[in-house]
Order: structure tokens, then C-alpha cells, then sequence
């Protein structure tokens, strides 16, 4: 089983951009602005979305102790190669798990390329944004438009 970890593909530039689209410059610069989204978000909701009690903290256990590892996550993801129970198993997760997760890194890269516009180019701004907007799937070619049944 292959565990992907970002310190592992910092330095892989090819492997990087293969898996998730961006190059190494390119994902550190989303990464800087999703990184306050990350924890702002954790700091006053659980992954559940229930309000938090108890200060958050990174456990010897935790599925992403760096929010680095979060992004590739959802860029592994968003790029379409893969499903969500592959990806689940390679981060070391159950497939519900994964969703959640997903779920929660979409919302944030939308808020992150609202509040941060020049971040990444456009052209990869559009492919986020009509994959959020279900426009598009992800597919091992990268993106099919979704037609609207009638």
C-alpha cells in the first residue's frame, strides 16, 4: 500500500504535479492561504461540524498532522485519478472518513479561492471551482462536463 505524505513528495516535483496537477510552487501558494482556512476551521468545529469544546491538537494518531497533507488529499482527489475508497486506503482511513474529509477540504478551497483570487492561475481556478460546482467529475482523463438529464 502506497501512503502518500507531502514531506515525502516535496522534493519530487514530477510525482507532485502527476498526482495532484500543481507544481511544487503552485501548491505551496494554495497551501498558504488554506492553511488559515484549515485552522480556523478546526479551532471551532470537529470534522463532524459540531462546535468544539477543547482546544484542538495534533495526536501521534492524526490522519494529517500537517495541513499540507490535508491539500494533497483533496488535490489527489479533485485531480480525478482516483476513487474516494483508493484514496482512503492510502491515507490510511475508512471511505466514510475520507468523504467527510473531502467534503470539508472542498469547501474550504472555495472560500479559499474566493478570498484569494490570484493564488493559482485561472485556468486552474475554473477546473476547482466547476468541480465544486458538480459541473464536471473527475474521470482517470481528468475532467468530464456532467450533462443536464432533461
Amino acid at each position: 500500500m502506497i501512503t502518500y505524505r507531502y514531506e515525502e513528495l516535496r522534493h519530487d516535483d514530477a510525482l507532485l504535479k502527476k498526482l495532484t496537477g500543481y507544481k511544487p510552487s503552485e501548491f505551496e501558494a494554495l497551501h498558504y492561504h488554506f492553511e488559515h482556512f484549515w485552522q480556523a476551521h478546526f479551532s471551532k468545529f470537529t470534522l463532524d461540524g459540531m462546535p468544539r469544546f477543547r482546544q484542538a491538537s495534533i495526536r501521534r494518531n492524526s490522519i494529517f498532522p500537517d495541513s499540507r497533507d490535508a491539500l494533497l488529499f483533496g488535490l489527489i482527489y479533485l485531480k480525478g485519478q482516483i476513487n474516494q475508497a483508493e484514496l482512503a486506503l492510502s491515507f490510511g482511513i475508512d471511505q466514510p472518513k475520507a468523504s467527510k474529509y473531502l467534503s470539508l477540504i472542498e469547501r474550504l478551497l472555495g472560500q479559499v479561492l474566493e478570498s484569494a483570487p490570484r493564488v493559482i492561475s485561472k485556468r486552474k481556478q475554473e477546473e476547482i471551482r466547476n468541480i465544486l460546482k458538480r459541473d464536471y467529475l473527475p474521470t482517470s482523463l481528468g475532467y468530464k462536463k456532467i450533462s443536464p438529464k432533461n
